[in-house]
């Protein structure tokens, strides 16, 4: 297994749960947002107080709160996970079948099929194992063969890397 220590910090990991918001909301969503609001004050000034108004306004702030609860509940959960950590630092072991993961407040060890996507952006790779539940790898420490390595094993498991 090779060995690599990994270096976080707090601006490391807000930018990698703002960059997954924006990659699960993105403009699509903002687009429907816009669609949905202009129709819903479009109604309201023209003096509409149908059943349609009220839809509208429910659709609004239905999507208001999700947007801030994705954000939030990611945002508490891995800043609240970095802060726990008594040095910023984990340690990624790569092998051929699996990897782990190790810091002061944990280990996990995934076989590479666990991983589901990976998102890869200049500063980070994001490793999914879940829909919402991912592993922040920060790319200044990866050598090109270890990222290559990483992006490599996952694909060939069945993970859409992007």
């Amino acid at each position: 297994m090779t060995s690599i220590r990994l270096h976080y910090s707090e601006a490391l990991i807000r930018r990698a749960v703002q960059r997954f918001w924006w990659r699960t909301t993105g403009w699509r969503y903002v687009g429907a947002f816009l669609v949905v609001a202009g129709s819903f004050f479009y109604l309201l000034w023209s003096g509409d107080r149908s059943w349609w108004v009220g839809l509208f306004g429910a659709v609004l702030a239905l999507a208001v709160v999700f947007a801030v609860a994705l954000y939030a509940i990611h945002y508490r959960a891995s800043v609240g996970r970095f802060r726990r950590m008594r040095t910023p630092e984990a340690t990624i072991e790569l092998g051929e079948e699996r990897f782990r993961v190790s810091s002061d407040v944990g280990t996990s060890e995934l076989t590479w099929s666990a991983v589901t996507e990976v998102w890869s952006f200049p500063e980070f790779l994001l490793l999914f194992c879940s829909a919402a539940q991912f592993i922040t790898i920060p790319t200044t420490d990866l050598d090109t063969n270890s990222r290559d390595f990483i992006l490599a094993k996952a694909r060939a498991n069945g993970a859409k890397v992007t």
